[in-house]
């Protein structure tokens, strides 16, 4: 007798613990998921970096953006045709946007390619995505991913996708030289010179050939190394001196 109570007392006793571990499995199955480590892997979190220098304050740098978030089905189909539109859009995304600081406005995109995109699967969905842009009128940057990355190659393909023209923004350097940095032009949020600096600025001649500002160099070999010139800001599409 005291048997049979003591097997009964220990199938309730499993029947409780079954029921209570299935209550936390189903708390558990609710929310199936995991928190990953970073947004961007490291190669992503090292191009980025450059990018936000090579824009500067003008423009806002976003990543891992959906395409769906920034392109939407045309008007006028059936709900057959915009359902499968849809489709090829809500889980791919871009992976670099350039935005407009104000509005936020999309701007550009910029695309990493490292070696994935060698395979098949990457060129088909590369191979959408330049269509979708060139269908969309969004330009497109795509950059080979390496180890390093130059700010200011980088800053000339970018403004030379989205249309805007650099020039040299000439800075009053020690002794007679003219450091020459390359900036977007013009640039909002320039900051004027003061008259005393203005002052101490060599007059900047215009080129003779295509009338372009041009720039104070230091003649590195020949006979006349080490003496100053004025070259076209166009080279080497001019090689107009002075």
């Amino acid at each position: 007798m005291s048997l049979s109570i003591a097997m009964i007392f220990v199938l309730l006793l499993l029947a409780v613990i079954a029921a209570m571990l299935k209550r936390a499995g189903g708390r558990s199955n609710a929310f199936p998921y995991v928190r990953k480590e970073a947004l961007l892997t490291p190669a992503e979190r090292s191009f980025i970096g450059v990018l936000d220098q090579a824009v500067g304050g003008d423009y806002r740098i976003f990543a891992q953006v959906r395409l769906a978030d920034v392109v939407d089905t045309k008007r006028g189909l059936n709900n057959s045709d915009r359902q499968k539109a849809f489709n090829r859009i809500q889980s791919k995304h871009f992976d670099f946007l350039l935005c407009d600081k104000d509005d936020l406005s999309v701007i550009c995109a910029i695309e990493l390619d490292d070696r994935s995109h060698q395979k098949r699967k990457r060129r088909d969905r590369d191979a959408f995505l330049d269509g979708l842009c060139q269908a969309v009128s969004l330009p497109l940057l795509r950059v080979p991913a390496k180890r390093a990355y130059s700010v200011a190659e980088l800053k000339s393909k970018i403004f030379s996708t989205i249309g805007q023209r650099l020039e040299p923004t000439f800075v009053q350097g020690p002794a007679t030289s003219v450091r020459v940095e390359p900036q977007l032009f013009p640039s909002r949020g320039a900051v004027d010179q003061s008259e005393a600096e203005a002052a101490t600025e060599p007059a900047i001649p215009a080129c003779p050939k295509c009338a372009a500002p041009m720039v104070l160099r230091r003649a590195t070999t020949g006979s006349n190394a080490g003496r100053e010139f004025w070259g076209c800001s166009n080279f080497p599409g001019c090689r107009a001196t002075l």
